[in-house]
């Protein structure tokens, strides 16, 4: 392709930064947009949708932050020939590093043991050790293959479930055992910590489910790494209330920003973060600069990287 670069550069002359918060937001301002930048805090799955999508005349690129993709319905995006772009490494470490902080949180009862400094008491509780357990991966893709070593540095052994059990040859280095999904309340089963840092899609809505969560240990803890709509809530809210699992750590919620009355947040067997677990300034340095060279590619007329949906 024969670009003029500098006609190029001038069309895209650096403009104020405007921040679209609300679906209606966008809906009014994607006409003019030829780059949307997508960060997937706070909107529904398919926010950007096919009607929106359609009003897209000029739209050349969404390129979302992260990894996920999920509020973008990135076929009708393909049936418009808008490429959707990810930055699919940058931010896995923190979110990893994240995943391990909110088990500790759970295992140790961090909530109860803050209020009991608070309170200048002692930590009349009893918390649980990583050593020996067994930590079940529900996704074993970038950010599930960094934390098999960080568990295993814990004495952890690891399991995990995976859409194809078989590929990677059906091993992967640290993991005893992969299941595919028609095992997976065999997994649940003998875990002892359930982390799930899986896509939403069809196939994962709901994925925890009450029959999910009758198959886990009474004793075991659930992390979310995912999005709120992997786990059915009430379910959840069910298994809580009936002791049918020890504890319930999130980066994520069902609604964000999530609602600080949410009855949920009252137990303190419940340790959350407000979707921030890919927020570390390593992982924002690294995105910054996978977005702009993209763009950059873009506006150059080169082939785009990491392009989810052609």
């Amino acid at each position: 392709m024969n670009v003029d670069i500098e006609e190029m550069k001038s069309r895209f002359t650096p403009q104020p930064l405007h921040i679209l918060g609300t679906k209606e937001a966008l809906t009014e301002a994607i006409g003019d947009l030829e780059v949307l930048l997508a960060m997937n805090q706070g909107f529904q799955r398919f926010t950007v949708d096919s009607d929106i999508l359609a009003k897209a005349k000029k739209l050349r690129l969404v390129q979302h932050i992260g990894v996920a993709t999920d509020i973008t319905d990135i076929d009708a995006a393909a049936a418009r020939g808008i490429p959707v772009a990810t930055v699919p490494v940058q931010n896995c470490r923190s979110v990893a590093e994240t995943a391990m902080y909110l088990l500790l949180g759970c295992a140790k009862k961090r909530r109860t043991a803050q209020r009991l400094v608070d309170q200048g008491a002692m930590g009349e509780f009893v918390c649980s050790e990583l050593s020996g357990k067994t930590l079940c991966l529900m996704g074993l893709g970038t950010i599930g293959k960094m934390m098999v070593p960080m568990a295993r540095g814990f004495g952890m052994r690891v399991i995990g479930v995976r859409r194809d059990a078989s590929k990677d040859g059906g091993a992967i280095e640290g993991v005893e055992q992969v299941f595919g999904p028609t095992d997976l309340h065999q997994a649940l089963s003998r875990a002892d910590v359930v982390v799930l840092v899986l896509p939403l899609n069809a196939e994962t809505a709901n994925i925890i489910d009450s029959d999910a969560l009758a198959a886990m240990k009474e004793d075991a803890f659930l992390i979310n790494l995912s999005r709120g709509g992997n786990i059915d809530r009430a379910a959840l809210e069910a298994a809580l209330a009936s002791n049918r699992i020890a504890g319930f750590g999130t980066d994520v919620f069902w609604q964000e920003p999530n609602d600080p009355d949410d009855p949920l947040l009252k137990d303190e067997r419940v340790f959350a973060t407000p979707h921030s677990g890919g927020k570390s300034i390593e992982a924002i340095r690294g995105g910054a600069r996978e977005v702009h060279a993209n763009v950059m590619r873009l506006i150059k007329g080169e082939p785009l990287q990491n392009v989810a949906n052609m």
